[in-house]
């Protein structure tokens, strides 16, 4: 599971005001008295600017307030705690022979096949499929892999989360079996 810090925004404004800022999971809190009302400003990890701002005129505002912060951040656990079960799944369940796919492109959709050659801790050897595609439109149609047809050298990548960061523009999922939809030009 990660772990957050207090976001250095929140800290500087906290500073200002003379209130210890708060660590609600992922989001950094500041609650201070404002001219017209209590305030609460609120950060998530890695923004300049506070994502929530309230000011409450009422106790029953303040406290309607911090619950939805609160909400917010029971909504970002559940979403960690998500992503880090389908990643442990993705790992556990990726096996040699097992096919990916990437989908990308600018105007038109490219269709990548790779099979993994190798699996050895966090790395995975995979390698470029040749594939089978069939028109069923203008400039479209569905493709399909051929396993074992192999065009390429086989290259090394991490496992990250529950995908494969093939290069800066093409990430690999596990294909599902079905044929993928794809576009070109010319």
């Amino acid at each position: 599971m990660k772990t957050y810090r207090i976001n250095k925004n929140a800290a500087r404004l906290a500073q200002g005001t003379g209130f210890a800022p708060e660590l609600i999971y992922n989001i950094s809190l500041v609650r201070f008295q404002g001219r017209n009302g209590r305030c609460i400003a609120a950060w998530t990890p890695g923004i300049k600017r506070p994502r929530y701002v309230y000011k409450a005129h009422t106790p029953e505002e303040y406290d309607k307030a911090m619950e939805r912060i609160r909400q917010e951040a029971e909504r970002f656990r559940r979403h960690d705690e998500a992503v880090a079960r389908s990643s442990e799944e993705f790992r556990r369940s990726l096996r040699v022979g097992d096919i990916l796919y990437s989908s990308w492109g600018w105007e038109q959709t490219n269709i990548d096949f790779y099979q993994v050659i190798a699996i050895r801790g966090s790395a995975v050897d995979l390698r470029q499929l040749d594939q089978r595609t069939t028109e069923d439109g203008y400039m479209c149609g569905t493709t399909v892999p051929l396993p074992d047809v192999f065009k390429g050298k086989t290259h090394t990548h991490r496992l990250s989360k529950n995908y494969i960061r093939i290069d800066s523009y093409r990430t690999a999922w596990k294909w599902d079996g079905q044929p993928l939809r794809c576009s070109w030009y010319a």
